[in-house]
């Protein structure tokens, strides 16, 4: 991990209520979900309680301006039937807790 200060002036936009996708994965196949109206910590503690034996992978949607489509920024994961070339060091399958 890399840590670095940073000058907050370079920020220019915020979103206050973001979107989160998981995609639960098994078999090379996925269920996707879209979640809202909660942090980071409540996506990833539904995530972990609904994985069910899968593996997840975890993404904030960006929208894109003036479309419908938005832009996924990893935040935990990988997907299994992504590109291993471009996959970082530190993007590991996140494991189900296997808890209910």
């Amino acid at each position: 991990m890399i840590v670095v200060g940073v000058d907050p002036r370079d920020q220019v936009e915020q979103v206050d209520e973001p979107r989160y996708r998981v995609y639960f994965w098994q078999d090379g196949a996925s269920d996707e979900y879209q979640l809202t109206g909660a942090d980071v910590h409540d996506v990833v503690a539904w995530a972990d309680r609904n994985a069910a034996g899968r593996t997840y992978s975890l993404s904030a949607c960006l929208p894109v301006p003036g479309l419908e489509v938005v832009k996924l920024v990893r935040l935990a994961g990988w997907d299994p039937p992504a590109d291993e070339t471009r996959r970082p060091s530190h993007a590991v399958t996140v494991p189900s807790t296997g808890r209910p």
